[in-house]
């Protein structure tokens, strides 16, 4: 019987895996949309995300599956509960990744006037830290976990800056204030990505510990 829950647990931890790789895909080709004004690529995100909706039902399966029909101990408890929250932060980051899809969307029908070398590197330290919240997860590495967290203080001072730098814009030029507000709105989406998985970090801390951050 143990044999058995075992093999669940990890069919679900891959399951984790997938839909995290997922998540970190879709920030990839929704950050080359932004960049390059790739309508494919936006759209593609945009697909991508679908998927992550079925990813969800069946991983909630799974762990309402392990509840029912098994016995499990407080640490595997710990473990299936953890994965419940974490599937809903995966899932909304892939909510996040479509709608800055739409805007990039929106975008290419404008002049490109304005550098997004910030934004791209604010979305690749947000795919990072979605990627390596999973992997604190699955290995049980609190010590990953926790630089996770350590990071999100990258990502927010990048917003912050960003988002001074585009307000500034508006209050000089008004023509630039469409697409200041667009690229805004899409740095607060990733922000909240990365809070997203700053949350994933700290459910595989719980896993662990027992401890919820907060």
């Amino acid at each position: 019987m143990r044999k058995t829950f075992d093999a669940e647990l990890q069919e679900l931890n891959y399951e984790m895996i997938d839909m995290a790789a997922a998540a970190e895909d879709a920030i990839d080709v929704v950050t080359e949309s932004l960049t390059t004004g790739d309508e494919e690529a936006a759209k593609s995100a945009v697909e991508m995300t679908k998927s992550m909706d079925q990813m969800e039902r069946d991983i909630e399966n799974r762990c309402l599956r392990l509840l029912l029909q098994q016995q499990p101990v407080a640490r595997d408890l710990r473990t299936i509960s953890a994965a419940l929250k974490m599937v809903t932060d995966l899932q909304r980051i892939g909510d996040q990744c479509a709608n800055i899809a739409e805007i990039a969307l929106l975008l290419k029908a404008q002049k490109q006037t304005q550098s997004l070398a910030d934004i791209r590197t604010m979305s690749q330290k947000a795919g990072v830290m979605v990627k390596r919240s999973i992997f604190a997860y699955v290995n049980r590495d609190t010590d990953a976990a926790k630089a996770v967290i350590d990071l999100d203080d990258e990502v927010d001072e990048f917003f912050r800056t960003i988002k001074a730098e585009l307000v500034e814009l508006i209050v000089q030029d008004r023509e630039e204030a469409d697409q200041a507000i667009d690229l805004i709105i899409i740095t607060k989406y990733l922000e909240r990505i990365a809070d997203h998985a700053v949350n994933i970090a700290q459910w595989a801390i719980f896993c662990v510990t027992g401890e919820i951050l907060g």
